[in-house]
């Protein structure tokens, strides 16, 4: 591998483990949020919306840069990066960085799925049928 895509997977490696750990974080402010609202305890609910918000901001800062990575990249290795960081296996990773990226993005992908499905019981909690989940099938 030459010097210029191992360094290229290394920026994005280090930008998705950045995205990871945010993503943790989001899924336990969502956690924390619930149990806030269990409690109505709207102080609280307010200011974890605002960190949750704050967070996902920077998320997709991160997300930004590494498209912006990406489009560096060859039009070859696009394809395999955008399979590893989409959390899919179709392309078989060649290095550390690259098997690095595909584990943090499938546990990010899982991540983010666990995060909607709290987010769901919130909202039809509080909103019942008139729901954003009901209406967004």
């Amino acid at each position: 591998m030459d010097s210029r895509k191992e360094e290229l997977l290394s920026e994005i490696l280090r930008r998705v483990q950045r995205n990871y750990v945010r993503m943790v974080e989001i899924e336990r402010l969502t956690k924390d949020l619930g149990d806030a609202l269990s409690r109505n305890d709207q102080e609280s609910a307010q200011l974890l919306i605002k960190m949750r918000q704050d967070e996902m901001e920077r998320t997709i800062e991160t997300k930004t840069e590494i498209r912006m990575l990406l489009q560096s990249a060859e039009p070859g290795e696009q394809a395999e990066l955008r399979g590893w960081l989409a959390g899919e296996n179709k392309y078989q990773p060649d290095c550390f960085e690259a098997k690095k990226i595909l584990e943090l993005s499938s546990q990010t992908v899982q991540l983010l799925n666990r995060t909607i499905d709290i987010d769901k019981a919130i909202n039809q909690k509080l909103a019942g049928k008139d729901s954003y989940y009901q209406t967004a099938k």
